[in-house]
């Protein structure tokens, strides 16, 4: 991908991740599993398997969110990297 794909996904994704109300969807969801999983029958394995399972899914898309923010922090400091102007020094010890 491109330094400004990755940019604009890291933009995208910090947007999502600073939503209130997507956070706390997020938390609404996330707790509503585990209060279902709490109240499970222990005799009812394959649905505990299945609510951890969902929960695991549930963090999965928070942390895709988080990897494109941190891709787009590393294409941000790629990008500084590649503008910035060497010293007077860096210069001259690159053609030494």
């Amino acid at each position: 991908m491109s330094i400004e794909h990755d940019l604009e996904r890291g933009a995208h994704a910090k947007r999502l991740l600073d939503d209130t109300l997507l956070t706390e969807a997020f938390n609404l969801v996330r707790q509503a599993l585990l209060d279902k999983w709490e109240a499970s029958p222990l005799a009812d394995v394959q649905g505990q398997k299945e609510l951890r399972y969902q929960l695991h899914l549930l963090a999965s898309v928070r942390a895709n969110l988080e990897l494109a923010l941190s891709d787009g922090n590393m294409a941000a400091d790629k990008l500084r990297h590649i503008n910035r102007h060497p010293t007077p020094a860096e210069f001259s010890s690159a053609y030494r």
